[in-house]
């Protein structure tokens, strides 16, 4: 709690795998690519891993995040079926016509805080994409609690007393959607997340229950609006680097794509995940009990100088030299997207970052003295300020 992000590989100390104690349990900590392969071993689980606390604030209960085998592949066919990559297309140009609206509204204010315009674009695009009727007044209102829950998930003191009532507010208002949908009172589009999580069923065919729907609704909404975080400190990136900044506003994409990677890898949101030892086993040379837990360092590895030189440097040229090896970058998890528990949502959190960098790009770059730096401490953190930017005349560069 102490350390935050840089706890796990200060603990490795370079090394593949080092053996420890945490939440009263024999542990092993590892990172590195054969880390992550190693993390994403069946034989290893993920049910019991979360501590409830995190888990049920963050990701809610019957979460897909604590389920194995046949049950988490059933559940994880859901998701994929929400997010193809023609929705994903979708749910972009949603976004490119928020963030437009929303550019044209900063006109005339006294100061813009990205972080907060990032939170209320990315809600209201994400939300009519998953077939949930909000009206105008709510939007703000949900945007909020969504973000509440996930600035205080792992926080101790008020900001998670403040994180598990925005929690109960949204599971209430995610159960009455899947609620009205059953009742036919609702009718989302089909291949929609409202009414693909209202109308999913377990393995024995059974509607799942209320609460639990409502979660893989939220689970593809929460993430979505999480992205915000990454579109804070893209905002930092474009202030501090406008050589990046004005070839992204030239139109250059591979620009965008490599800059968008370099955020995810370079700015940390998830510090570690966890899993649980099916059976007593060796974990890259530590042996491992029934239930001990293996905990992947996911920020040190993204931060691993054998893998990326001078890691705290941010340099979008590491993604256009050559093919980067998908168990070096892991901002969202690793493995495999359809057979494993690699996020199915990082499609959308490329696509939503991407979207929000060439949006921002082309406007001028006016930020007043503000402190853009961040507590590696905290999680998850993001620039103290927010990111101001002042208004004025916001007319695009010229190309």
């Amino acid at each position: 709690m102490r350390c935050g992000y840089p706890w796990a590989a200060a603990l490795r100390q370079g090394k593949d795998a080092v053996p420890t104690r945490l939440l009263g349990r024999r542990a092993v900590v590892v990172g590195g690519p054969a880390g992550v392969r190693r993390f994403y071993d069946p034989r290893l689980r993920r049910r019991g891993a979360f501590p409830s606390a995190v888990k049920l604030v963050l990701f809610g209960p019957g979460t897909v995040h604590g389920l194995d085998d046949a049950e988490h592949q059933l559940r994880k066919a859901l998701f994929l079926g929400v997010i193809t990559p023609e929705a994903v297309v979708a749910l972009g140009e949603r976004a490119e016509r928020e963030w437009a609206a929303a550019i044209d509204r900063w006109p005339g204010r006294e100061r813009v805080v990205l972080f907060d315009e990032a939170v209320q674009v990315l809600a209201a695009s994400v939300l009519p994409w998953a077939g949930v009727p909000v009206a105008d007044g709510e939007l703000p209102r949900r945007a909020r609690q969504l973000a509440t829950v996930l600035h205080g998930f792992a926080a101790p003191g008020p900001a998670y007393a403040r994180a598990v009532v925005a929690r109960l507010q949204v599971g209430h208002w995610a159960k009455g959607l899947v609620r009205g949908v059953r009742a036919g009172r609702l009718d989302p589009p089909p291949g929609t997340a409202l009414h693909e999580a209202a109308h999913a069923t377990d393995h024995e065919g059974r509607l799942l229950p209320e609460r639990v729907a409502a979660t893989a609704l939220l689970n593809v909404v929460r993430p979505t609006v999480a992205v915000a975080w990454f579109v804070a400190f893209a905002g930092k990136a474009l202030h501090e680097h406008p050589e990046w900044r004005e070839r992204i506003a030239a139109g250059d994409d591979r620009a965008v794509d490599a800059f968008v990677h370099e955020v995810r890898r370079l700015y940390p949101f998830v510090p570690v995940l966890a899993a649980r030892a099916r059976e007593p086993q060796d974990v890259l040379g530590v042996r491992v009990p029934r239930g001990g837990l293996v905990v992947l360092d996911v920020h040190g590895t993204d931060h691993d100088p054998v893998h990326w030189p001078d890691p705290d440097r941010f340099d979008p040229e590491r993604f256009l030299d050559a093919p980067v090896d998908p168990d070096t970058l892991v901002p969202q998890g690793g493995g495999d997207v359809v057979t494993g528990h690699r996020c199915p949502g990082e499609g959308v959190t490329l696509t939503m970052l991407a979207v929000a960098v060439r949006a921002l790009a082309p406007l001028p770059d006016t930020m007043p003295p503000q402190d853009l730096g961040y507590d590696i401490t905290r999680i998850p953190t993001r620039p103290r300020s927010g990111v101001v930017l002042t208004t004025g005349d916001r007319s695009p560069q010229p190309r």
